[in-house]
């Protein structure tokens, strides 16, 4: 998704930034500062502020009283709309997802009219969706030693090893899924899903071959073995603390989830 809204990934993480200060607000959203957004991605300031004159010089974003802000023409852009969307379903996805496991009561609504804009229950989805996509980018920098990157292509071959049934079926294993039942992912594969150079990809699954995060399944490609998802406790305790805080922003919002 941070692919789709920009193609550099700390470029993407500022505008889903803004997105969801724009979404919250219902007048004209206020600038923030660089300091700001640093503190929030927990991102060197140095860092944040090169990105931010990328991002101006792109018209992405346009700066204005001591900080930037979103220019009209991004927030009113086809791609934004198509990639706020996709935030939607995806949460609801996840959402219907975990009633399906007793987690939660969220039917997902009947089909409606396809528009452009986003009703006030869907932006208040996409705007926690949003809270919680970045906490969890920021968790899983700490969870590789500040290298997002790395934390990024290991997320994309677990994920990869197992669509086959996450993808059909939603809460029917008890357990992690067994190393036979992984399908390894090809690099090519990881590098055409995240929309970053195979060069990048290639780079960083070799890194995390050789801490022994994931290894190789001869010319099939890659697998996040069980044995290393049984060792990550503390990091699944975390992902699930994350999605139990935005399940309950959605309640405090008045939603029934």
């Amino acid at each position: 998704m941070i692919g789709q809204v920009h193609d550099d990934i700390l470029g993407g993480m500022i505008l889903m930034t803004m997105l969801g200060e724009a979404l919250g607000n219902a007048g004209a959203p206020a600038a923030i500062g660089i300091r700001e957004l640093a503190r929030r991605l927990d991102i060197p300031f140095e860092t944040v502020r090169r990105q931010v004159h990328k991002l101006v010089r792109s018209r992405a974003c346009r700066a204005e009283d001591g900080g930037i802000c979103l220019a009209p023409s991004f927030r009113r852009s086809t791609r934004t709309n198509a990639m706020l969307r996709k935030i939607h379903l995806e949460a609801v996805r996840m959402l219907d997802g975990l009633r399906r496991i007793r987690i939660g009561h969220y039917k997902p609504p009947g089909s409606s009219a396809t528009s452009r804009t986003l009703s006030k229950e869907q932006a208040v989805v996409v705007a926690a969706s949003i809270r919680l996509l970045l906490a969890a980018l920021k968790a899983l920098r700490g969870f590789f030693k500040g290298d997002l990157m790395s934390g990024l292509v290991f997320t994309a071959i677990r994920a990869a090893n197992t669509k086959h049934i996450t993808n059909t079926a939603p809460g029917a294993n008890k357990d992690l899924l067994p190393d036979a039942d992984r399908r390894p992912v090809s690099m090519m594969a990881i590098s055409n899903s995240m929309r970053l150079p195979y060069e990048t990809v290639r780079r960083h699954a070799a890194k995390l071959i050789r801490q022994g995060m994931c290894r190789r399944a001869g010319r099939d490609g890659l697998v996040v073995p069980t044995a290393t998802l049984r060792g990550m406790t503390f990091e699944a305790g975390t992902v699930v603390q994350l999605v139990f805080d935005f399940m309950q922003e959605l309640r405090t919002s008045g939603m029934r989830v």
